[in-house]
C-alpha cells in the first residue's frame, strides 16, 4: 500500500481513517470531521482554499471529492476552488433536498445514524469538469455578427473581417518602415468607433506620441507647416484651436502608458496597468510597441528569447480572458533585407508568432520600385488564423499627417469624430461696438 500524501498543514482529518478506494468527504469543520471520522476532511485552522494547490496529490489518491455541505453557496464556493487550484479532480455535489432541514453532517447522523449519512451521496451531481467543455453545449459565434474593430483599410477589413476581441496581432518590419505609425492610425479608427484604446510606447515620449498621432487625427486639411526658429528644420503641427478639439474628442477615450516611472518597462506593471485600463475605463484595443523595450528578468539570450515568449503568452491571457484586442510591434531577425519577410522572421523564439492570432508585415519600398509599382508601402498579411487570409496591399503615405492611404482609389482626407462635434467660434467684433458690458465697473 503507497504513502498518502500528507496534506496535515491544509486540512483537518484522521489519517488512521482514510481508504483511497472510496470518496472523500469535504465537511463543515472539525466538528464535522469528529463526527464522520472516516474519509473525512476540512480545511485546517489558518489554512484557505487556494491551499488547495498543495493538496493535489492528496485529492486525486481518492476517486471523488464529495462536498458534504448544506449550505449550496458554500458548496458552490468550495467547488470553484477545487476547479482552480486542484483541476483534475472530480468533485460530486449534493443533489437538490439531500440534507432536508439539517445544516451539518453531523446534524444528519445525529438524526438518522450512519444510513441516512450514505443517503446523503444518493443523487449526488458530478460537477464539470474544469477546464473541459462538452462540444456540443458550446454555442456558435456567428461570425457575420460578431463585433470586432475595423482598420479603416477596406481591403485588409474585407480579408480579415477586421480586429477581433480575445486575439493578439503581431506587427513586424524593418525600422522605420512605418509600424508604429500605421498602429498609431489604427488605434484612431477604433476610438472614431466608440472604442477606448491604451497605448505603451517604450521608445516615445508622451508630447511626441501625442504630436504624431494629433497630426493623423487633423489630416492633411488641418496640418500646416512650420519652421523652427533656431535650425531652420521644417516641421508639421496643427493650430491651438484644432487640437483643443481633438483633446476634447479623445478625452477618457485615449490613454498612454507612462513610460517615465521606473517600472514602465517591467512586464508585470505593464499587464497590470493594462487590465486596470480594461476595468476601470473599458479599454478594448491596446498596443505595446515595441517587444524589444519591454524589460524582462533573463541573463542570457535563450532566457531572453524564452521571456519574450511567455510574455507574448501572458498578452494572450489578458486578450482572451477579457475580451480586448492587443496590437504587438515585434522587430524582425537580422537577415535578407532583400526578400520579403515571413512569420518566421520575427525575432525571438517562434512561440512569439505561433501564439499570435494575426500576424502583420510593414515594408517601405525603395523610391525606385515605389515609382515603378505606385505606392510606396506594402502591407501583407503573414497569419490569420480565422480565416486563412494572406494577401498583399499597397499603401500610400501623406508625410505631413502621417497617414497611410489605399494605393489608386485611398485619399488621405478622412474625417475623424473631432470635425463633427459641435464647435463654438469666437467673434471678434469691430472697434467701438457697443456690448451689454459696456459701462459696468468703474
Amino acid at each position: 500500500m503507497r504513502t498518502l500524501f500528507d496534506a496535515s498543514p491544509w486540512l483537518t482529518y484522521f489519517p488512521d481513517k482514510l481508504d483511497t478506494s472510496r470518496a472523500l468527504w469535504f465537511v463543515r469543520d472539525v466538528l464535522d470531521v469528529s463526527a464522520v471520522q472516516e474519509n473525512a476532511v476540512c480545511l485546517a485552522t489558518g489554512a484557505d482554499f487556494s491551499d488547495f494547490v498543495d493538496c493535489l496529490p492528496f485529492f486525486t489518491a481518492f476517486p471523488a471529492v464529495f462536498l458534504a455541505l448544506a449550505d449550496p453557496e458554500m458548496c458552490g464556493t468550495v467547488a470553484e476552488a477545487l476547479g482552480e487550484y486542484a483541476p483534475g479532480v472530480a468533485v460530486l455535489t449534493p443533489g437538490k433536498g439531500a440534507f432536508r432541514d439539517h445544516e451539518t453532517v453531523r446534524e444528519v447522523l445525529a438524526a438518522g445514524g450512519q444510513k441516512a449519512l450514505d443517503h446523503l451521496m444518493i443523487g449526488a451531481i458530478e460537477r464539470p469538469a474544469h477546464g473541459l467543455l462538452d462540444l456540443a453545449s458550446v454555442e456558435r459565434e456567428d461570425l457575420s455578427c460578431m463585433p470586432s474593430v475595423l482598420s479603416g483599410i477596406p481591403e485588409l477589413d474585407r480579408a480579415i473581417g477586421g480586429f477581433y476581441g480575445g486575439e493578439l496581432s503581431i506587427w513586424t518590419g524593418k525600422r522605420g518602415g512605418g509600424k508604429s505609425t500605421l498602429l498609431g492610425q489604427l488605434l484612431l479608427e477604433a476610438v472614431n468607433q466608440g472604442q477606448r484604446v491604451c497605448a505603451y510606447s517604450g521608445e516615445l515620449a508622451a508630447w511626441r506620441f501625442k504630436q504624431w498621432v494629433m497630426l493623423q487625427a487633423a489630416g492633411p486639411e488641418h496640418v500646416t507647416a512650420a519652421q523652427d526658429r533656431f535650425s531652420g528644420k521644417m516641421f508639421y503641427t496643427v493650430s491651438p484651436l484644432i487640437q483643443k478639439q481633438i483633446d476634447e474628442w479623445w478625452r477618457g477615450r485615449f490613454f498612454l502608458y507612462d513610460n517615465r516611472i521606473s517600472s514602465a518597462s517591467d512586464e508585470n506593471s505593464l499587464l497590470t496597468i493594462f487590465e486596470y485600463a480594461v476595468r476601470r475605463y473599458g479599454c478594448s484595443v491596446f498596443l505595446v510597441d515595441n517587444l524589444m523595450t519591454t524589460r524582462f528578468s533573463a541573463s542570457r539570450d535563450s532566457d531572453f528569447y524564452r521571456a519574450q515568449s511567455n510574455f507574448t503568452g501572458r498578452l494572450v491571457e489578458v486578450a482572451k480572458k477579457h475580451e480586448v484586442h492587443i496590437h504587438l510591434v515585434a522587430h524582425p531577425r537580422k537577415g535578407d533585407n532583400s526578400r520579403m519577410l515571413d512569420a518566421d522572421d520575427v525575432g525571438g523564439s517562434g512561440d512569439v508568432t505561433n501564439r499570435a492570432d494575426n500576424v502583420f508585415s510593414v515594408k517601405r519600398l525603395e523610391d525606385g520600385e515605389a515609382e515603378t509599382r505606385g505606392f510606396q508601402t506594402v502591407l501583407r498579411v503573414l497569419k490569420n488564423r480565422s480565416f486563412g487570409e494572406t494577401i498583399s496591399i499597397g499603401l500610400n503615405y501623406d508625410i505631413p499627417s502621417r497617414r497611410f492611404y489605399k494605393a489608386g482609389t485611398g485619399v488621405p482626407n478622412k474625417h475623424y469624430g473631432w470635425e463633427f462635434t459641435e464647435q463654438q467660434t469666437l467673434t471678434e467684433l469691430p472697434a467701438g461696438t457697443a456690448t451689454p458690458f459696456d459701462g459696468e465697473g468703474a
